[in-house]
């Protein structure tokens, strides 16, 4: 069995332990429609290193605790350690195994936020769909892969708190430029990019029908009047 099979069907014991049989079914029905299509649309985003951090801002709830975990050996610890990564500790194997970047929030032992960062272009294939970077990442350049919080610990700062984290981390690792990509209908990542500094400097439709896959980009058109957005000058 390949990782990827492996992956899904630990995923999906996980699922049937934790939530049930129709969470399970839900899940099921949701990756087979992504094998069939697939229409998305999306911002991209870069932002420069060499300036400094537009925002920053501890967490609004004391005691938490902040991990970087740059391998499985590393989760494996944490997790004997009792931290609870849920099914986000199985999904995370293969990227770790790739080289992408976990970076967590815990408030006990329960995962309250995780952010991906990637600074090869093998982990960022983990992180998004290969067709995205055909031309590959650059030596300075680092992308950022998607980030949920648990519902229950939003509104407290804890994206900002991760998203100044991994700058300074990859600043550090010599990386100039962050590129990342949001959903157009994800207003609260885009809202947070703005508050982060991030800049728009395209725009993507990425459409898959069954085997063939097409991702299109076109340079960003300025809109001044747009509260919210936040543009590359010209």
């Amino acid at each position: 069995m390949s990782s990827y099979l492996r992956q899904k069907y630990q995923a999906g014991k996980y699922i049937l332990q934790k939530e049930g049989l129709l969470p399970l079914v839900t899940e099921v029905i949701r990756l087979l429609r992504k094998c069939v299509f697939v229409h998305e649309r999306y911002f991209m985003y870069e932002m420069p290193l060499n300036e400094p951090m537009k925002y920053e801002a501890a967490p609004k709830i004391p005691g938490f605790v902040f991990e970087i975990v740059p391998t499985n050996q590393r989760l494996n610890e944490l997790a004997a350690l009792g931290f609870d990564f849920g099914i986000h500790g199985i999904r995370a194997q293969e990227k770790l195994d790739k080289g992408a970047l976990m970076f967590c929030i815990f408030i006990g032992k329960e995962l309250a936020s995780i952010h991906w960062a990637a600074v090869n272009q093998e982990a960022a294939n983990t992180l998004v769909n290969g067709i995205v970077y055909r031309k590959g990442l650059s030596n300075n350049e680092a992308y950022l892969g998607w980030s949920v919080t648990n519902p229950r610990y939003r509104r407290l700062g804890l994206s900002i708190y991760l998203s100044s984290e991994k700058q300074r981390l990859l600043k550090a690792m010599g990386k100039t430029t962050l590129r990342w990509m949001t959903e157009k209908g994800n207003l609260a990542s885009r809202k947070l990019t703005i508050k982060t500094g991030g800049m728009i400097y395209a725009e993507a439709r990425y459409l898959k029908i069954l085997w063939w896959k097409s991702w299109k980009e076109k340079p960003a058109i300025q809109q001044a009047d747009s509260p919210n957005l936040s543009r590359r000058p010209e």
